[in-house]
């Protein structure tokens, strides 16, 4: 209780600094306070296409985020297994960190069009965290755990539930936190880029084409919200499977 109390002091104080700041520029065409943007969630809720709009972008972004976790640990496994599957795929995946969004995007216009950019956008950026992360917590594991493993002939099953699960388990919550707000940032900024219809991007660029700063800050507002509940979601969740208490 007293950690939620200092979070909700924090917050308010830094929802102070907005609005005195906003007060300051005093021009809503470039700055809106926390109350104007909160009004205009209010507004944005009451449209009819407004859910549609959450649940386009939302699936098909965290759709891409799963898939990422899951393909990312299946190949870890097997980079951690053999060294020259590893060295084969490093230098695509480096690629892929560092190219920027706004490239990307433009590249894969012109092969699968606009409705799914979200999609591989999301999953290309979130999968080299997820692989990275989850190679770099297998080759941390203790090799005389795995000696034991070998001696008492451990199963694969057992050996993947009891050892490498539990050796890769901080490497998995915070590449699960890293790669969740990276995921809706690209592909928020996928759709917004392509301008997706009927996504939270394209509502981003409309508004801001329309001059009004409050609708931004709503929706940017709504996009940090579904980042952090689907964040904090997926933490609960993987804390709840694969925590070593649980496992």
């Amino acid at each position: 209780m007293r950690n939620k109390g200092k979070k909700i002091i924090i917050l308010g104080f830094w929802l102070m600094v907005w609005e005195l700041f906003t007060r300051l520029v005093d021009n809503s065409f470039l700055l809106v306070g926390p109350m104007e943007a909160f009004r205009h969630i209010f507004l944005l809720m009451e449209k009819a296409a407004f859910f549609r709009i959450l649940s386009f972008s939302s699936f098909r972004i965290l759709s891409a985020y799963f898939l990422a976790f899951i393909l990312a640990l299946t190949l870890a496994l097997f980079s951690y297994r053999h060294k020259f599957f590893e060295n084969l795929i490093q230098p695509p995946l480096f690629l892929l960190r560092s190219l920027p969004v706004a490239s990307f995007v433009i590249i894969l216009l012109f092969f699968i069009g606009r409705a799914n950019l979200s999609f591989f956008i999301s999953f290309w950026m979130s999968f080299p965290i997820f692989y990275f992360n989850f190679l770099e917590g297998l080759k941390k594991l203790d090799q005389d755990v795995l000696e034991m493993a070998r001696v008492f002939r451990f199963s694969p099953w057992n050996r993947f539930r009891y050892i490498l699960i539990p050796g890769i388990y901080p490497q998995m919550l915070s590449s699960a936190k890293l790669a969740m707000g990276l995921s809706w940032k690209s592909g928020i900024a996928a759709e917004l880029i392509g301008q997706v219809r009927n996504s939270i991007g394209y509502q981003l660029m409309d508004a801001k084409v329309s001059l009004d700063m409050g609708e931004v800050f709503a929706w940017s507002i709504i996009m940090i919200a579904l980042s952090k509940f689907f964040e904090l979601l997926v933490l609960y969740v993987l804390k709840k499977i694969f925590s070593k208490g649980s496992i």
